[in-house]
């Protein structure tokens, strides 16, 4: 098997440690991350490094690849663009539970987490650093921007278009051939009924907008 590392020691890299055990194709050797003590552990495993010690670390442990286990949108962008500027080969590893249900011809980038009991259905195209929690659903045709997440029970229609580093939260359900546009957050419950443009947030039923959003502003606290 491959030798994995994890970059980000958060809740997330708890999650995403239980999807690469389950699904049986990696080594996890350790985490990297810039806040906890080096050497000490979290969840079972080891604290390896700071990503900015990537090209270090992969020859002292053997790391054949990585994936970033940070729930942030813009965070874990910024993370990638660190990594690949110092280490510009390094792999990103696809990190997906065994029990989603993957439709014919999907699309699927690189360094994307798919948590357990989502559907991804036919034809939909999954963009780089995508994040999947718990039962979301993607159906048919759909375009996944980079950077982007779809949180635990939230549904799309089919034709829906979620836009970089834009996060759907939890319980979230998109009408088909709806429009999200990059950076925007659907806030939780919201059932959206039509397109929603860049760089802001929108909730509610049927979803409104409700402010604008900066780039790099977090949607996570």
């Amino acid at each position: 098997m491959k030798n994995i590392v994890l970059i980000g020691g958060g809740n997330q890299a708890h999650y995403t440690i239980d999807i690469v055990e389950k699904q049986g194709v990696y080594n996890v050797v350790g985490i990297i991350d810039s806040l906890h003590e080096i050497g000490s552990m979290r969840f079972g495993f080891p604290i390896l490094g700071r990503q900015e010690d990537i090209v270090k670390l992969i020859s002292q442990f053997n790391i054949d690849c990585g994936v970033i286990s940070i729930g942030d949108n813009w965070t874990r962008f910024k993370v990638y663009t660190q990594i690949a500027k110092l280490s510009p080969g390094f792999e990103f590893a696809n990190v997906i539970h065994p029990s989603v249900v993957i439709g014919n011809n999907v699309s699927f980038g690189k360094g994307i987490v798919v948590m357990a009991s989502c559907t991804i259905n036919p034809k939909a195209v999954i963009g780089d650093f995508a994040f999947f929690a718990t039962g979301a659903q993607i159906e048919h045709d759909c375009i996944i921007g980079a950077f982007a997440s779809v949180s635990a029970g939230s549904i799309t229609g089919g034709y829906v278009k979620i836009g970089k580093f834009a996060a759907v939260t939890l319980g979230v359900t998109i009408v088909d051939r709806v429009e999200i546009g990059e950076n925007t957050v659907i806030g939780s419950g919201s059932l959206v009924t039509k397109s929603i443009p860049a760089n802001v947030l929108a909730y509610g039923s049927p979803a409104k907008i409700i402010r604008h959003r900066d780039n790099d502003e977090k949607f996570l606290k």
